[in-house]
């Protein structure tokens, strides 16, 4: 009996830490308290260099209506990117991960990816190992190259092997430094008309590298393990809306940005406890 308070006790303090040690919340925006464009670019300037130099308060689509962010289509570089800052993100290491996601529409889903992604950066110039994570498309693959029509990301700094992949996806038909790769190594499903959740999960097991964990409407799409080193482990503090870049004249819609900062939680330890409480009642129940 005094075991199983001893265990109660343990789990009132572990939940009561979990409880202390939430999220933070770094940025939040579903677009829809901006009352016109003027508004959105104090929040989010312009680095455009080629009019439009911005992209667009939208009400043509909206995954939370009624208003989100129009890139449009253009084969023009330079225009329409947006960029927001905000206070360091903190860094991965191994009891907190960075985790960043976006709604993204999908208008084209049969044509060959063209560029139009958002970046998470470290620094607004970013040239080395980790200090950028992309999500979206871009025209480095065409539709039937790597396994298809899929969505698509990029980490600075890491290789694309073009070798049979150890997770057991498609082989990767183009690979090289920086290039974006497919996300198809798991179950999601594959480019479709509409709104989805690009999201990746940034992580360390043992603070010597960084792990990502990318997500296609909340299923498991690619992991990307062991870039870098301790000291390319990153901290962010910018996001990127728009490639910048000619897109085939392909417009693209982004709503639900959303970054945290995330501690990971003593999940084995509190599973622990709860099984010897559940043990606990058993024993109890058989007396």
């Amino acid at each position: 009996m005094k075991i199983c308070i001893a265990l109660a006790t343990a789990v009132l303090a572990m939940t009561g830490c979990l409880r202390t040690a939430s999220a933070a919340l770094i940025l939040s925006d579903n677009f829809d308290g901006y009352a016109d464009q003027a508004a959105f670019q104090v929040a989010w300037p312009a680095i455009g260099t080629v009019a439009p130099t911005s992209a667009e308060l939208s009400i043509a689509q909206s995954s939370s209506a009624p208003q989100s962010i129009r890139v449009p289509g253009t084969l023009t570089n330079s225009q329409s990117r947006n960029r927001r800052s905000f206070a360091e993100s903190g860094s991965v290491d191994t009891t907190h991960r960075v985790n960043w996601s976006f709604d993204f529409y999908d208008g084209a889903p049969t044509a060959n990816p063209a560029r139009n992604y958002s970046n998470l950066q470290d620094t607004i110039a970013p040239g080395s190992t980790n200090q950028l994570v992309a999500m979206g498309f871009n025209n480095n693959q065409v539709a039937t190259n790597s396994g298809g029509q899929f969505y698509m990301a990029r980490i600075l700094g890491y290789t694309v092997p073009t070798t049979p992949d150890p997770d057991g996806g498609p082989t990767e038909t183009v690979g090289g430094a920086g290039a974006f790769f497919k996300l198809n190594d798991f179950g999601a499903g594959a480019r479709s008309l509409g709104w989805h959740n690009l999201k990746v999960i940034l992580s360390t097991d043992n603070g010597l590298s960084t792990d990502y964990a990318f997500y296609v409407d909340n299923v498991l799409a690619e992991i990307v393990s062991n870039i870098g080193t301790a000291a390319s482990i990153r901290s962010y503090d910018n996001i990127v809306l728009g490639s910048g870049l000619s897109n085939a004249s392909t417009e693209a819609f982004f709503d639900n940005v959303r970054l945290e900062y995330v501690p990971e939680p003593s999940t084995i330890a509190l599973t622990g406890v709860f099984l010897g409480l559940a043990a606990c009642a058993s024993r109890r129940r058989a007396a």
